[in-house]
């Protein structure tokens, strides 16, 4: 395999932390890598990397910025061209006729966007369609795409999202304060379940209520993050009367998550809708034990009774059956913490995600050369 420097056109919206991480562990491979985007990059990304802005944004962009897109990549001449989401880039990869390029899907835009509309699902279908290879995060988002696009014999690379562990890491053991805390951090939208968790902490507290006071006055639930449904997920924890123990922190900075991680000693994502679960993985990175939902890339992630608890799909009931068991069998639940650890260090590591994408971009790089 060829170890010349490849030219790498990254395009992909610069706003996002995803974007930033791809670029900062991509350009300490033998890539010289140009970000093409029509989002103003928000984060630290190395010098290293070109930045190209296209001249449109917001959503006319996707489609007034074919020729601009189309320009760049005859000037670029790039060895290796990804293209990042399906809907958005993928529509202006489509227009600006740019292939071949490697398709990136991260989630919405093949479990969500298809089905808002029957233009969409068209659009989504033209738009993997018009790819050479797909790259997605989990196994069950790529049979995700191939159910989008009715076959079944595609070109797809499984490419996990990796974990910075200099930033995750295990600063305290869990259930060793005078609280027990439960906790989430996503954003506050109806894909990501929060209404189910709070009320299966609702129902876990009763439930020690009842069979066990003192801990029943220790548990919180911490919950970080923004979003549509804040008033709606706070008027919820006031009928259950939960105003004493829950708290809506809001939007963290991302250099803040891991503290609010450490903070909790059960790290719950009750996902409707789950690609992959970065949020877990970062949860074990930090030795947190999870309990997460049957969707999507959840139960890839999380080994069930060995490196957490997969409840069943949108089951208040099983949330809070687990959120107890954890609670009953704290040692079993720190050393799927531990366990959970051990298995980011095996899969997950940002340094692995890093050698999967040079990997597929050298192969694809083969194939069309």
């Amino acid at each position: 395999m060829s170890e010349q420097p490849l030219k790498l056109a990254f395009i992909a919206p610069g706003s996002l932390v995803h974007t930033t991480k791809w670029l900062n562990g991509l350009v300490n491979e033998k890539l010289e890598i140009t970000l093409i985007t029509q989002h103003k990059v928000t984060g630290f990304v190395d010098p290293r990397v070109t930045i190209k802005y296209l001249p449109y944004s917001g959503g006319k962009g996707y489609l007034l910025n074919a020729f601009a897109l189309h320009r760049e990549i005859k000037k670029l001449n790039p060895d290796v061209t990804n293209v990042h989401y399906a809907s958005g880039y993928g529509t202006l990869a489509l227009l600006a006729n740019i292939k071949p390029y490697i398709l990136s899907v991260w989630g919405s835009d093949v479990y969500e966007f298809p089905f808002q509309s029957k233009f969409k699902y068209w659009l989504i279908n033209q738009s993997l369609k018009n790819a050479n290879h797909i790259a997605s995060t989990s196994f069950a988002m790529a049979e995700q795409v191939k159910k989008v696009i009715k076959q079944e014999q595609l070109p797809i690379t499984i490419t996990p999202f990796g974990v910075d562990l200099d930033r995750f890491y295990s600063t305290k053991q869990p259930f060793q304060s005078d609280s027990i805390t439960i906790g989430i951090v996503k954003r506050l939208e109806n894909k990501y379940g929060i209404d189910l968790l709070i009320k299966a902490f609702a129902q876990a507290k009763q439930y020690f209520q009842k069979n066990d006071p003192i801990i029943a006055s220790k548990l919180k639930l911490t919950i970080v993050g923004d979003g549509s449904l804040e008033n709606e997920l706070t008027q919820l924890s006031d009928e259950l009367n939960l105003q004493q123990c829950i708290e809506f922190v809001g939007a963290v900075d991302n250099s803040q998550v891991p503290k609010y991680i450490n903070d909790m000693d059960i790290f719950v994502v009750p996902s409707r809708i789950e690609s992959f679960g970065v949020a877990a993985i970062e949860a074990l990175a930090c030795e947190r034990p999870c309990i997460v939902a049957n969707t999507g890339g959840l139960p890839e992630v999380i080994e069930d009774k060995t490196t957490g608890i997969v409840a069943d799909y949108e089951s208040v009931e099983s949330l809070t059956q687990a959120i107890v068991e954890m609670i009953l069998q704290q040692e079993q639940a720190i050393e799927m913490g531990k366990q959970g650890k051990k298995s980011v260090l095996e899969k997950y590591t940002e340094q692995a995600a890093v050698v999967t994408m040079t990997n597929l971009y050298r192969t694809f790089y083969e194939s069309t050369h």
